[in-house]
């Protein structure tokens, strides 16, 4: 063979063998966790160096909002408290509200849906019954009743938020453990005398991982949008602390005078549910 020949054959193999590009689909977890990250980044550090606390008064700006300044960018409210330090201590408590929920309701539905999955039978029946029953319960009435009845606070919020959006998770990954607890590697296990826990834990779930990041990822925009509208319809976090939903609740009266204390919040909220979402749908198409 030709030195031409056997270089056109060496770079053929070269092409055969390169490096796959990363899927375009992929992007979306790239922007949106981008697009998170400075969310987490400005809801964490912008308390710290703001020269302003959430709570503090101007005696000066009383009566009005006031339009943004050089020394308060975002204007003040009718309180003369500075918008942009609310905004984003408010960011600091809806998003921490919201991954908490999240987090708790896709370990609890993950729970539940590894005991139904791997049990079967009478057991499986009764849990997807019961998940059954929670979906078709009404998310927002039902946590508005039980708000009205106990005054809430960012644990009961975490816990109330947990307990409706759980489901989708625990259908997830209940029929992901249906599908292997057949596998191969799941009778070698089970002949080898590992226990029910042993094989759920060690040997199913670390497969079923993908599945539920995608799950609890897609749960983060959920409870943030429940308790941003919990806080806007006065249910949720309560004044003098912000919320991004109590902030847009108190701007209402000022929608078309002071529309820099509605537009703020709105956006956020928005911005934090497409970056979630974003992150969720990747993750789900590059599975």
């Amino acid at each position: 063979m030709s030195g031409a020949a056997l270089l056109a054959t060496d770079e053929a193999a070269v092409r055969r063998w390169r490096l796959p590009r990363p899927p375009r689909m992929q992007r979306g977890v790239v922007w949106g966790g981008a697009l998170l990250g400075v969310l987490l980044a400005l809801a964490v550090l912008g308390p710290i160096v703001s020269p302003y606390r959430y709570h503090e008064q101007s005696l000066a700006l009383l009566g009005l909002p006031h339009a943004p300044s050089a020394a308060h960018w975002l204007g003040t409210d009718e309180l003369g408290r500075d918008e942009l330090t609310r905004l984003v201590y408010g960011g600091r408590i809806s998003l921490s509200i919201g991954l908490a929920g999240a987090l708790v309701a896709t370990l609890f539905g993950t729970a539940v849906g590894a005991l139904a999955g791997y049990a079967g039978g009478w057991t499986d029946r009764v849990l997807m019954r019961l998940t059954d029953v929670m979906l078709s319960i009404p998310a927002l009435p039902l946590v508005l009743v039980v708000a009205g009845m106990i005054r809430p606070t960012p644990p009961l919020l975490v816990i109330l938020i947990a307990g409706l959006i759980w489901t989708p998770s625990a259908r997830l990954v209940r029929a992901q453990v249906r599908r292997l607890k057949a596998a191969d590697f799941v009778a070698a296990a089970r002949a080898l005398g590992a226990g029910p826990v042993r094989i759920v834990a060690r040997h199913i779930l670390p497969n079923v991982g993908g599945a539920i990041a995608v799950s609890g990822t897609i749960a983060v925009g959920g409870a943030i949008l429940l308790e941003s509208a919990l806080s806007f319809l006065g249910f949720g976090i309560q004044p003098p602390t912000p919320s991004w939903g109590n902030l847009l609740n108190k701007s209402e009266p000022w929608l078309v005078s002071a529309p820099w204390l509605s537009i703020p919040p709105g956006a956020l909220i928005f911005l934090t549910i497409l970056a979630v979402n974003l992150v969720g749908d990747g993750l789900r198409r590059g599975r």
